[in-house]
């Protein structure tokens, strides 16, 4: 059993995140570009065990409004993902197909939107479990599991608000310019997720990102970055050479 290269590059900037100590929801964003073994944006969310035995919703990446996922809570001896793979003290993946087989109760939270594998990932401590919902389908493998327990220890460092670790303005720059910035000769050339697809389509249309949003129920810093990355898929600079490609392609049909 051996990591990737993009895995242990995902958690060594992990570790440097966390070192960082940003605040909540801005650690959701840059979890969502280093989190996926393949590269892809995934949603977050991390929730926290309250003393009343209920888990909480703390911070997000990539929800709409809509799914009002800021209140969303579950109890502990509910029999769904989150409170089992806290008990378990155990990070659980699944893919979509396999969720209501074992887990009848659950209902996804953003049901719009589609997605394709599952990780849950709770904190050696602190009483946090992330929540990772990745587009693209998980090879069940040791090293898929290890790379994911893996994140689960690094996150455990997680403590907003200590007085030993600082966050300064340029680190939090740097780290937001790194966080859609992806290596454009890596991404070159690779299929495009179905997600990519439907953004790009809308964007052909003329679309803004904030109305892209509002049409397929996702959050407009999840459609923001999921641009970046279909512009350095596709080789090209942004959202004018992308329309201009698609007037080029109307005028020679």
């Amino acid at each position: 059993m051996s990591f990737s290269d993009r895995q242990i590059r995902n958690l060594f900037e992990i570790v440097k995140i966390v070192h960082l100590s940003p605040e909540p929801n801005e650690l959701c964003a840059l979890l969502a570009t280093r989190v996926c073994p393949e590269g892809e944006l995934v949603k977050v969310y991390f929730a926290k065990l309250h003393q009343d035995g209920y888990f909480r919703t703390v911070a997000s990446f990539g929800y709409s409004r809509e799914s009002k996922i800021h209140e969303y809570q579950v109890g502990l001896i509910r029999s769904v993902p989150m409170p089992d793979a806290y008990l378990r003290s155990e990070v659980v993946i699944f893919n979509k197909e396999e969720l209501p087989l074992k887990y009848p109760e659950f209902q996804t939270i953003d049901p719009r939107t589609p997605w394709e594998s599952l990780a849950i990932t709770p904190t050696i401590s602190g009483g946090l479990v992330f929540v990772f919902r990745l587009q693209v389908s998980l090879k069940k493998s040791r090293s898929t599991q290890l790379y994911f327990e893996a994140i689960a220890q690094i996150l455990s460092f997680y403590r907003k608000g200590s007085q030993e670790i600082s966050f300064t303005v340029e680190e939090s720059k740097k780290l937001e310019i790194e966080s859609i910035s992806p290596d454009n000769n890596e991404l070159k050339d690779r299929p495009l997720t179905k997600r990519q697809r439907t953004i790009m389509a809308l964007i052909q249309e003329g679309l803004t990102n904030s109305q892209i949003a509002g049409e397929i129920g996702y959050s407009e810093s999840l459609v923001r970055q999921e641009s970046v990355l279909i512009y350095a898929k596709l080789g090209i600079r942004g959202r004018v050479d992308l329309r201009a490609e698609s007037s080029a392609e109307r005028v020679s049909r």
